[in-house]
């Protein structure tokens, strides 16, 4: 009897992400390693990955527990400029890691709550629209537009039959 060695099955390093963007700033998250259900992608990234944004400027992630301890290999985190938590900054992409979001948005449910693309988490579409109405800062405006569109695409003219699906 003889025994057949077989190749080594082909394990990268770093999950395949099918999602794209021109500086790579998904796949270098996704080569963190991230625990599932520790972290959600929050902000706009979540307005481009849905075709909403032309352009991704960085990923701003939220994290907590493991996900949060994996992030402070990073670099030492420190005090957010909104006064608002702690943020990390990626030493080599435009990612910002903060350990909670604006005041009154639950760490827990925002998480929890995450639509996952292709492997990711997202902030939902409805809790950024929320997000970006009570923020209203001129970089939001064209945002809530675009949200406005793809809603009125999805249910016509009339918000008033929207009923919960857009609640935060």
């Amino acid at each position: 009897m003889s025994l057949t060695l077989l190749p080594a099955p082909d394990v990268s390093p770093t999950p395949r992400v099918l999602l794209t963007d021109p500086a790579g700033l998904f796949t270098t998250l996704a080569a963190l390693h991230l625990p599932r259900g520790c972290y959600v992608i929050c902000g706009s990234a979540a307005l481009y990955i849905r075709g909403l944004r032309a352009r991704l400027g960085d990923l701003d992630v939220l994290a907590t527990g493991p996900a949060w301890d994996i992030v402070t290999t990073l670099g030492a985190p420190c005090p957010a400029l909104s006064g608002h938590g702690l943020v990390i900054h990626h030493p080599h992409a435009a990612i910002e890691f903060v350990d909670r979001w604006t005041p009154g948005w639950p760490t827990e449910r925002l998480i929890a709550t995450a639509d996952l693309i292709d492997g990711l988490p997202f902030m939902r579409l409805g809790d950024v629209l929320a997000w970006k109405q009570a923020a209203r800062r001129p970089k939001d405006l064209p945002d809530i537009a675009a949200v406005d569109r793809l809603r009125r695409t999805w249910t016509g003219p009339h918000p008033a039959t929207l009923g919960r699906r857009w609640a935060a």
